[in-house]
């Protein structure tokens, strides 16, 4: 069989199997909401059912039921997000996964209901266009308010479904229950979307969803309002798509669920290749949980972990349990089972290339601060046991200076300090790590002098042939043209990540500092390097104006990102980035002194929360003390070249 007839099998035969979508469209709305959906989307059978015959929620339910086939996706918008709550609630066990876009599981405020009969009756009197109209500025994005062909779209359903259609549509809409106390028994793949400047339905009411519903993945839609699946539809179409695929692979792992009552909680054996995960994962977050909650004893394993350690039941769980053994039960030999004998460590000021020399270096550092405990702030992840796992893992360690050891005679002092890790695993070992620590906190809590500290060690390099490489231009922008005007977005998962992105290159690579006082909350708090607890966009302008003001010819480059839902609300980002510049200028980093000229690299990570469209806190860690070693090592070997 030739290769062209080897594909049009697995098309034919993957067609057969694709699991029958259904759309749901709201209010006076049809097939034509979901044009560019159906459009862009890659799938042999997908249906758009009439939101017309009845005047109760559960009365549509049902007969959307009676329609359906026996087992299927469902998506809906708005009001047909309302409608499949219902038909989750009424016949879970013939939902295989479910799409909620720009909706509610509130019930209507009982206010609502004189408002919206009232309208009905100016649209009989008056017309469909003015019900449209006059409520347009908070349909659509301000972005899109003066796009006359999203609305004519719009228009043209309405007046096409007339004022009857309205009225039917109010009352399922007045009626509808409360599905917040049914989320929980939501078990199946489940997308939450929301327009970023949505007012139908807030985002307070789809972080609700995104709570409620166990392993529930929730994205923002930038430049959209309540209709999103319109006025973004690339956006809307990229994250459906991966519903779809996420939906046909649980299927495909779990083959008995297609016809059980409800999708199975039952564990996975780790240690058997092949084994089937949990139907819906439910990973722990950090930020609300103690210690014995994030390592439980008896919490059964709530997502694939194949090949790795019976004792862990999430990715969360793995990093924040086995960094506790290591560091704070002092099971140091736990690397050995935990990281690949030829991983790599990038650190501030050097590169391990081997697991024993990660063994040694965490047992000096033990040395210094026996008393030192690490407690997991937060860890954002993305990936699978498939194709392995990425986290980024805030600490927040503390403890005391008591023994002699790499920083010198003990002075009995405090500290506090932030690190971040950055892992990437796979069935159960790391074999690529990060690690951002703030040295220079430390230095300075302890009283040591970071010039006399930062030149040991740059000595100690300089004696093992280690000098500061000039590379010169570092391609920040071409010869006499300015910095490229759009971000590279491309190692972005989703539009949140994306906006992430483009927010850094306007202010690093474009030095658009005011871009912060868009995207920040006016109240944001900046949690910086030195424990720095900072509030408000000038404070934050201000940090990052100072070190590019250090470093003003600096380049700046995303490496890495990934986010998580956040169950406090919003979303968490994550990002590993680094800086390439000369020490040319003043700024924040006062340690450095007057600008010396030396070429410095600052390897950073950042988390910020976006909540509400705007970022509300940003974790900033990088090491001064390791830009300092930069300069001094620069000064070595300037002083033995003017030797020679």
């Amino acid at each position: 069989m030739n290769s062209q007839a080897n594909a049009d099998l697995k098309r034919d035969s993957a067609e057969a199997n694709a699991m029958p979508l259904l759309l749901l469209p709201g209010t006076v709305c049809d097939e034509r909401l979901f044009a560019p959906l159906l459009a862009a989307l890659n799938h042999p059978d997908i249906s758009v059912l009439p939101m017309t015959g009845a005047r109760t929620t559960q009365d549509l339910a049902v007969k959307l039921l009676a329609m359906a086939p026996e087992r299927f996706a469902l998506l809906g918008f708005s009001l047909g997000g309302i409608v499949a709550l219902e038909m989750a609630a009424l016949a879970p066990e013939r939902i295989a996964g479910l799409a909620l876009i720009d909706t509610t599981a509130r019930p209507d405020p009982e206010a609502n209901a004189g408002m919206r009969r009232a309208a009905v009756d100016k649209a009989r009197g008056e017309g469909m266009g003015g019900y449209i109209l006059d409520s347009w500025d908070r349909l659509v994005s301000p972005e899109n308010a003066a796009n006359e062909k999203l609305r004519e779209t719009i228009l043209a359903m309405a007046v096409d479904a007339g004022a009857g259609v309205l009225a039917d549509q109010s009352e399922v809409a007045i009626c509808r229950a409360d599905s917040r106390p049914r989320l929980g028994a939501i078990r199946v793949p489940t997308l939450i979307l929301a327009g970023a400047d949505e007012q139908v339905c807030p985002l307070a009411a789809h972080e609700e969803l995104a709570a409620g519903i166990a392993g529930a993945r929730y994205f923002i839609i930038p430049k959209a309002g309540h209709f999103s699946p319109l006025e973004n539809p690339a956006a809307v179409a990229r994250h459906v798509s991966d519903w779809l695929d996420w939906t046909t692979e649980k299927l495909s792992i779990e083959p008995s669920q297609t016809q059980g009552a409800e999708m199975s909680d039952a564990t996975s054996n780790p240690k058997t290749k092949g084994a089937s995960p949990v139907a819906v994962e439910n990973v722990l977050q950090v930020e609300r949980h103690d210690y014995p909650d994030l390592a439980p004893t008896n919490r059964p394993r709530s997502q694939s972990l194949n090949g790795f350690d019976d004792i862990y039941t999430d990715i969360v769980d793995y990093i924040i349990r086995c960094t506790h053994k290591i560091w704070d039960e002092r099971d140091i030999g736990l690397i050995y089972t935990h990281y690949t004998h030829n991983c790599v460590l990038y650190g501030t000021t050097g590169t391990i290339y081997n697991r024993e020399d990660v063994v040694r270096d965490t047992i000096q550092r033990l040395v210094s601060f026996p008393e030192r405990r690490g407690m997991g702030t937060q860890v954002i992840w993305n990936g699978d046991d498939k194709d392995g796992f990425y986290t980024s893992h805030l600490v927040t360690g503390s403890g005391r200076h008591t023994q002699y050891g790499h920083l010198g005679q003990p002075t009995g002092r405090p500290f506090v300090s932030r690190t971040i890790a950055d892992c990437m695993i796979f069935e159960n070992k790391i074999y690529r790590e990060w690690v951002v620590a703030d040295t220079m906190a430390i230095i300075q809590q302890l009283g040591l002098d970071p010039h006399h500290f930062a030149m040991k060690t740059a000595k100690a390099k300089f004696d093992a042939g280690l000098i500061s490489l000039d590379i010169g231009e570092n391609r920040r922008f071409l010869g006499q043209t300015p910095p490229n005007e759009k971000a590279d977005t491309s190692l972005a998962h989703n539009d949140i990540e994306a906006q992430t992105i483009e927010m850094l290159h306007e202010v690093f690579t474009k030095r658009m500092f005011g871009r912060i006082a868009q995207d920040y909350a006016p109240n944001a708090q900046y949690h910086g390097p030195l424990m720095k607890e900072l509030y408000g966009q000038a404070a934050i302008i201000h940090q990052h104006l100072g070190l590019i003001g250090s470093l003003p010819d600096a380049s700046f480059e995303v490496q890495h990102v990934a986010s998580n839902p956040c169950e406090e609300g919003g979303t968490k980002v994550a990002v590993r980035w680094l800086m390439e510049g000369h020490h040319l200028g003043y700024g924040i980093l006062g340690t450095l002194g007057d600008p010396t000229g030396k070429r410095v690299q600052v390897m950073g990570m950042s988390h910020y929360h976006w909540k509400n469209g705007k970022i509300v806190d940003e974790w900033n860690v990088y090491d001064e003390l390791s830009l300092l070693v930069q300069v001094k090592l620069g000064q070595l070997a300037a002083d033995a070249g003017a030797a020679q």
